[in-house]
This record gives structure tokens, C-alpha cells and sequence, in this order.
């Protein structure tokens, strides 16, 4: 073990509430629990995903081409959100989760990577989940996916932190963007699940996986709050000022809009009507977008408050200066 791990060993388990957590995942984790979801046709009357999360399909140029196209830009958000979360899941969470297990984020007790297995099963099989979604929907509805994408915004923003960050912190920052991406996540699936106009199957997704999400999002929470205090002031200088801009990056909405863009080019507009359609619906757009930004990035200062970053003055003056009120 390095000399910097024997500095770091956080104390993350307190004996009755892991015990808890033993009997709460035996009894509620929903890969022990739940039954395969079966995807509707999208000829059925319900939305596939959620019309509120996708402004074209209030636009009157597209439901005046119709139900099917419609259906078919529904179809591709949907894909979209199922492959998001599939990566998120898998090179994201999974990963730090085993590099806990592995002793590549060093310092932490069998105890905790007991839970940190936990916390590999729920999100394969949440990935899992995605993919037969994704798999179904394939089969009954001869929709294709336009794209299967290879990253999204917060690999983006930890990939660029890793080239601004020390190499030898990598594995520290690392943690910390898990809990902070595992925060938005359960927060985010809580607020989709709670939509009525979608399929009773994609919210069914939705509440299955918040079930686990909470479990998640406070054990990293827990486990960063104790890795933090323990770490050198060095790294937690680095990483501190650079925090701030990190959540800006890792909030950064698609104001270009290519994915709608080839949605409505996909579905048969022309290059003029797919702009106008753009156009039309930008205020809408953008307006979700830059409010939820707002409110992700205060819960997020929140949350990096309560973990006890912000008692490092280096950390605090680095919020400061970029404009929180801290």
C-alpha cells in the first residue's frame, strides 16, 4: 500500500447501518426483486418516452406529418436515454466501484467493498435493463437507433478533467464525480418518474432503478466525505479550484441540438423546416435546459458542502470566485 493510501484510510462504515444495508439489499435491490419489463408496441396509446422531455413533438409541423413521426422521434430519445445510461453505468460507476473493490482507489475496508459489489450488480443489472429496453424495442417496432453513442456529457467533462488534473490524482477526482454524477442521477430519475405521459414501461424503468439510486448516492456520499478529509492538502488544492469549473463542464447542455437535428432530418424534414422546427422551439428548449442547469448546479454546491469540501479555504475561495455563495 502507498504512503498516501495509509494516510487516507477513511473509517466509511458505522456496524449497524452496513448491517442495514446487508438486510436492505437482500430484501429491496431490484435484481433480486423484480420481474423482466416487457416493452408495449408503439402502435399502443402511450408514449414510449416522455412528450414533456421533448419539445419537437409539440412543434405543428410535426403533428401535422402525423402519430408515426411522432412515435419515431419518441422512439429515438428513448434509445438515446437507454444508451446513456448503459455507459454512465457501465465505464462510469461501475468502474470506480471496482477500482473501491480493487484497492486502485486505495484505503477502504472489506466491509465497504462488500457494498461496492452491491453497487456493481444493481448497475449491470440496471445496464442490463437498458439494453433488453433497448433490445425490445428493436424487435417489436422495426425503429433502429440513428446512433449508438460511444460517450455522453459526463464522460466528456471527467475525460477533460483528466487531462487538466495530475495523473497521480486521477483515481481521488474520480470518487468525487461518481458521488456528484450519483447525486444528479437519483434526482434526475426521480423527477422522469414522476411523468405521467409516458409508457406505465419506461417509468416503470425509471422507479425500479431510483429504488437502488438512493442506497448508491449516499454511500458515495459517505465514502467521499471521509476520503476527503484524509487526503493531502496538495490534493485536495488541485482538485478544489478546479471543482467549480468541473460541474459547469459536466452540466453543459447541447445548445447546438444535434441529436434533434438528425432526428427531424431522420424523420423526412427538409434542412429549412428542420431549422424552422429548431427555431420554433428554442425558447422552450433552452429554457428547461438552462433552468435545470441552475438547480443541478445548486444542489451539486450543496452536496460538495455537505461532504465537507468546502472546509478546505482553497476549495471555498475557489467557489467563491466563481460566483456561489458559499
Amino acid at each position: 500500500m502507498s504512503n498516501l493510501a495509509t494516510k487516507i484510510l477513511p473509517n466509511v462504515e458505522n456496524v449497524k447501518k452496513e448491517a442495514n444495508n446487508i438486510k436492505h439489499w437482500y430484501r429491496k435491490a431490484t435484481v433480486r426483486t423484480t420481474d423482466r419489463i416487457i416493452v408495449p408496441s408503439l402502435n399502443s396509446d402511450e408514449y414510449i418516452f416522455p412528450p414533456s422531455r421533448q419539445p419537437l413533438v409539440s412543434h405543428p409541423m410535426v403533428i401535422n406529418k402525423g402519430k408515426e413521426t411522432i412515435s419515431y422521434i419518441l422512439a429515438q430519445s428513448a434509445y438515446r436515454y437507454m444508451y446513456e445510461i448503459g455507459l454512465l453505468e457501465t465505464r462510469f460507476v461501475i468502474d470506480c466501484s471496482l477500482n473501491i473493490v480493487n484497492n486502485v482507489i486505495e484505503g477502504f475496508s472489506d466491509v465497504t467493498k462488500r457494498e461496492a459489489l452491491a453497487i456493481v450488480i444493481d448497475e449491470g443489472y440496471h445496464a442490463y435493463v437498458a439494453l433488453d429496453f433497448i433490445m425490445q424495442m428493436k424487435e417489436q417496432n422495426a425503429i433502429q437507433p440513428l446512433e449508438v453513442p460511444q460517450t455522453n456529457g459526463n464522460l466528456d467533462a471527467v475525460r477533460h478533467a483528466y487531462q487538466v488534473l495530475s495523473s497521480e490524482i486521477h483515481h481521488h477526482f474520480q470518487l468525487l464525480s461518481v458521488t456528484l454524477a450519483e447525486h444528479t442521477l437519483t434526482k434526475d430519475l426521480l423527477a422522469i418518474g414522476e411523468e405521467k405521459s409516458a409508457t406505465e414501461t419506461f417509468n416503470q424503468v425509471m422507479t425500479d432503478h431510483v429504488a437502488d439510486e438512493g442506497r448508491h448516492a449516499s454511500f458515495f456520499m459517505t465514502a467521499t466525505t471521509n476520503y476527503w478529509v484524509k487526503l493531502p492538502d496538495v490534493v485536495k488544492d488541485e482538485i478544489g479550484q478546479f471543482l467549480p469549473a468541473y460541474i459547469d463542464e459536466y452540466l453543459k447542455g447541447d445548445e447546438e441540438r444535434d441529436f434533434d437535428r438528425k432526428v427531424l432530418l431522420a424523420s423526412g424534414f427538409t434542412d429549412a423546416e428542420t431549422q424552422q422546427i429548431l427555431d420554433d422551439t428554442a425558447e422552450v428548449y433552452l429554457g428547461k435546459m438552462n433552468a435545470y442547469i441552475e438547480k443541478t448546479t445548486l444542489q451539486l454546491v450543496e452536496c460538495v458542502e455537505k461532504m465537507g469540501l468546502l472546509n478546505h479555504e482553497k476549495t471555498k475561495q475557489a467557489f467563491i470566485a466563481h460566483g456561489h455563495n458559499v
